[in-house]
């Protein structure tokens, strides 16, 4: 499907369930990339929001129940979060979490109506989180400049 044609559509979806503008969802989520025609457009779009929302549900899972299975570049991170950056952590995790569940259901019963619901959730429940993500991701890169410090201080 062109984007021309998959920005018609879902314009017409927007308008029939107060859905966020395409450009907003697009950016995002790149629902730019969907290339196949469907009679279901809105669960092509929430599998692909869907996907984004998974991959940090799997790394949060990781950093708050497993953080043994991280890649090494995470340890200083997990070694330098503080008892706030737990919480906000385990906050997100778990409104991903619940978003997951959503989907299953979604998985199961077919509604365009649903899926529509489904689609602004995770809009709002993603921008809503964004502010905490950035945090913690700023804290990662920063934890893991300051090893890099340390040690080329301490080989050099």
């Amino acid at each position: 499907m062109e984007l021309k044609e998959l920005k018609k559509e879902y314009s017409e979806l927007e308008k029939k369930y107060k859905l966020p503008s395409f450009d907003k969802i697009n950016e995002d989520f790149e629902i730019e990339k969907i290339n196949a025609e469907s009679d279901f457009l809105l669960r092509i779009i929430r599998k692909l929001m869907m996907d984004k929302i998974v991959g940090f549900l799997n790394f949060f899972e990781r950093v708050t129940s497993n953080p043994a299975s991280l890649p090494k570049v995470y340890y200083q991170f997990i070694k330098a979060i503080d008892v706030e950056d737990k919480k906000e952590a385990d906050k997100i995790y778990s409104m991903l979490g619940d978003l997951s569940l959503i989907a299953f259901e979604r998985e199961i019963e077919v509604s365009e109506k649903g899926e529509a619901e489904l689609i602004k959730k995770i809009y709002s429940e993603w921008n809503a989180s964004k502010v905490s993500l950035m945090k913690l991701a700023k804290k990662m890169r920063s934890t893991e400049s300051n090893v890099s410090k340390k040690e080329k201080s301490y080989f050099g």
